[in-house]
């Protein structure tokens, strides 16, 4: 649900909640608010990406569809390419070219597979009544045909009760093997085993285990009947996983070998990579950590090969980067690092370096799946060659289950170092740690003991090289701490250095000569106006109910403003203007406008028609919105409050890209607002990545909520000291942080540490 909480003095809750994205709001609310519309990446971006040999199929599909006339040639050639787009994933484009297909009077082959590929459609969102029907129609078309009709069957019986399931295909297994053809009997042997494993994880373990290795067994001696290479390397695959599942390693590793076989008489790219990748984890488990790397490094070389086929989120909703990609680049950034250990110098140098450039090549792919889609990544994205410049250092905390690796790349060379602690005991100490930042409670225990783990074991490096920026490539739970705020028994490491932060730094702009002057445009609500009555009512709750429990985010049709039930009464209105109200912004305003020449639109002057007028006739560097940020589960539910509308994060990407330039780019972009959210660990990729598809070089916001006082005071240092033009922008965050540390009263790095730079720090 999304939600705001009171906040004391304007921004800082007296309770702040220490649920996990609470520390991560805002970085969340920047990233998500600098995403372009979706479906509206510039033309000239283009993508990057290579084509798979599914989406070189689907634009040969393409191009034949486009050139058919009306009548049967063109709904032949719509089935043909609603049936590649459904194996892409792209269910919207697919479904009403089927629908063309099978309601077209083409030969009754042709219509049963448009019919039957409809209905498999329909299953996956969840229509089973629709699927049923057009599985049956499919199977009415051609009632001789027996493997249509058996096909129709197993699929219906994905539709009853879970009680039910496990009898009918044990009936169903004989069958089957009772059809002509082999391939046939391997086909439907595998679709069989595929439902019975599925039964055995929701609880039928013995009996529905049993039915699948029979099935997958049987489909294998098909499969090598009918000399169907692909077959056989999907039954060897599912034999691996089932004898794997049992803690079988070598007889897993042996049936995958023997799928990998299969699969490379026919380049099956795809089979291949899980295969691969199946082999290299049975390997390591084996002790086998050569042969590991070996089919690691082939996993992921196919899994390039065919990333574009691969959907962003399959049809189940799971991720394709959590379930498939992560832990192929995982395994390989493993298996280097451990080789690296044993190698000559020059040696262990190249392992490190393919070691960091899979470690970009995963946070490039994770901010693909945070975003949805790959283009704009792949468009984004340029080689890291160069080393960082002098007395700069590229960091990269690297969470792996058993140990944190550290890698750290200087003007010298690559270095790694390895600390004995867990992926779940690393969690709990840096949430722990994070809780009591936001809570402003006593934390140089918790801050010393991150700092041995996270900084001191190069203390040594970083003093050789005269590090005075660390650049931070942050993985998993680490990327809700601001680094900052660890302490050595002496200082906090913001004392001793600059940190910023970069998704990648093969998604960091390139440094450039010559600095653009900071004309802005400033934005703030301190006091919201007819906003209030475009609120949706799960948001209305949550501010006017903080206690109530969460609620999936209503959502109309219209955006998240369309789900309002009845009208607010005076009472709740005057309730939620004053919860709402942020008297510090207008001081915050204020005072910038004094420093950064542009315009200001403040409170009444702060509308989305104004807002919208600004940003299409000036291509301002610096964007400034002090304005509260509601967010919930996913980009649908987010939104920016103007004075009078919900600014969709959809209406506020195409308005940052608009007709911009290129050479115009959007330098920085601020939001500084209070706000809490729910969600995971991810969503400070969403400041990055939205930075990234707006074109913006730089975005700056905060971890948490803070006081007025403090966001007014570091604000004004930083584009004070940015406006002279002699530092760098990180280095000049870093001063006025200092300058804020320096006053008793804001000396707990509540005050100064939440705010955060991401992106080019230069």
């Amino acid at each position: 649900m999304a939600s705001i909480s009171r906040c004391a003095g304007g921004r800082r809750s007296e309770r702040p909640s220490p649920r996990l994205l609470a520390a991560a709001a805002l970085a969340l609310a920047l990233a998500l608010a600098l995403l372009p519309a979706r479906g509206a990446l510039a033309a000239d971006d283009g993508c990057a990406a290579p084509q798979g040999p599914l989406q070189l199929r689907v634009q040969a599909l393409q191009a034949a569809h486009a050139q058919a006339g009306d009548g049967l040639e063109r709904a032949r050639r719509a089935g043909r390419l609603g049936a590649a787009w459904l194996a892409l994933g792209r269910d919207d484009e697919a479904e009403p070219l089927l629908r063309e297909a099978a309601a077209a009077p083409l030969a009754a082959p042709e219509r049963a597979a448009a019919a039957m590929d409809l209905g498999n459609l329909l299953y996956t969102r969840g229509q089973g009544a629709d699927a049923r029907a057009h599985w049956a129609a499919a199977a009415a078309l051609i009632p001789a045909d027996a493997e249509l009709q058996a096909r129709a069957a197993l699929n219906a019986l994905r539709l009853r009760p879970a009680a039910e399931r496990l009898p009918a295909l044990q009936q169903a297994l004989p069958q089957v093997a009772a059809l002509a053809d082999a391939a046939a009997r391997a086909r439907l042997a595998l679709n069989l085993a595929a439902q019975a494993q599925a039964l055995a994880g929701e609880g039928a373990q013995d009996e529905a285990g049993a039915l699948s290795w029979r099935a997958l067994d049987f489909g294998r001696q098909q499969a090598l009947a009918a000399g169907d290479e692909r077959l056989a390397a999907e039954a060897f695959e599912g034999l691996a996983a089932l004898y794997e599942a049992q803690q079988r390693p070598a007889e897993a590793l042996a049936l995958a070998e023997q799928g990998i076989a299969h699969a490379r008489r026919v380049d099956a790219r795809e089979r291949l990579m899980t295969l691969e990748g199946r082999s290299a984890r049975l390997s390591a488990a084996l002790g086998d950590d050569a042969r590991a790397l070996r089919a690691y490094r082939r996993a992921v070389e196919h899994a390039q090969a065919v990333r574009s086929d691969i959907p962003v989120r399959y049809r189940d909703g799971r991720s394709s980067f959590r379930e498939t990609l992560a832990p192929l680049y995982l395994g390989l950034t493993d298996q280097l690092l451990r080789r690296a250990d044993t190698q000559p110098a020059a040696e262990r140098q190249a392992l490190l370096r393919q070691a960091r450039d899979t470690v970009e090549l995963t946070k490039q792919t994770e901010l693909a799946d945070y975003l949805r889609e790959r283009c704009s990544v792949d468009a984004a994205t340029r080689a890291v060659a160069a080393p960082p410049p002098p007395g700069t250092a590229i960091y990269y905390p690297i969470v792996l289950p058993d140990r944190l690796e550290l890698l750290l790349q200087t003007p010298a060379g690559l270095e790694r170092r390895s600390v004995a602690i867990g992926e779940a005991r690393l969690r709990d100490e840096v949430l722990a740690f994070v809780a009591a930042l936001r809570d402003g409670e006593p934390l140089l225990a918790r801050a010393q003991a991150l700092h041995r783990t996270l900084v001191a074991p190069l203390e040594t490096l970083l003093a050789q090289e005269r590090i005075d920026t660390l650049v931070v490539v942050p993985d998993g739970v680490l990327r809700l701490l601001p680094l900052a705020a660890l302490h050595d028994g002496r200082g906090w490491l913001l004392q001793r250095m600059a940190v910023a932060t970069v998704p990648a730094l093969s998604l960091t702009a390139a440094p450039r000569s010559g600095r653009r002057p900071l004309r802005a445009l400033l934005a703030g609500l301190s006091d919201p106006g007819p906003v209030i009555d475009k609120l949706p009512a799960d948001v209305v709750d949550a501010v006017l109910e903080p206690g109530a429990p969460p609620e999936t985010p209503a959502r109309g049709p219209d955006g998240p403003g369309a789900a309002r039930g009845a009208p607010l009464d005076a009472q709740q209105r005057s309730a939620l203007r004053e919860a709402l109200a942020l008297p510090g912004v207008k001081a915050e305003i204020e005072s910038l406008s004094t420093m950064l020449p542009g315009k200001v639109l403040l409170d009444g002057a702060f509308t989305l028609q104004a807002l919208r007028e600004q940003l299409r006739d000036e291509a301002y560097p610096v964007v400034h919105i002090a304005s509260h940020g509601l967010f919930g589960h996913d980009i649908d539910s987010t939104f920016i409050m103007t004075y009078d509308e919900l600014l969709t994060l959809d209406g506020l990407q195409a308005l940052l890209q608009g007709a911009r330039p290129r050479d115009q780019a959007l330098e920085l972009l601020t939001l500084s607002a209070c706000q809490t959210a729910e969600g995971d660990d991810r969503a400070p990729l969403g400041m990055s990545g939205s930075a990234l598809k707006a074109r913006a070089r730089s975005a700056l916001g905060t971890l948490w909520p803070v006081a007025d006082e403090s966001a007014r005071l570091v604000m004004d240092g930083f584009y004070r000291r940015l406006a002279r033009g002699e530092l760098a922008r990180v280095q000049a965050l870093r001063q006025a942080q200092l300058a804020l540390l320096q006053q008793r009263e804001h000396s707990h790095p509540f005050h100064w540490a939440p705010f955060i730079l991401i992106g080019d720090w230069q």
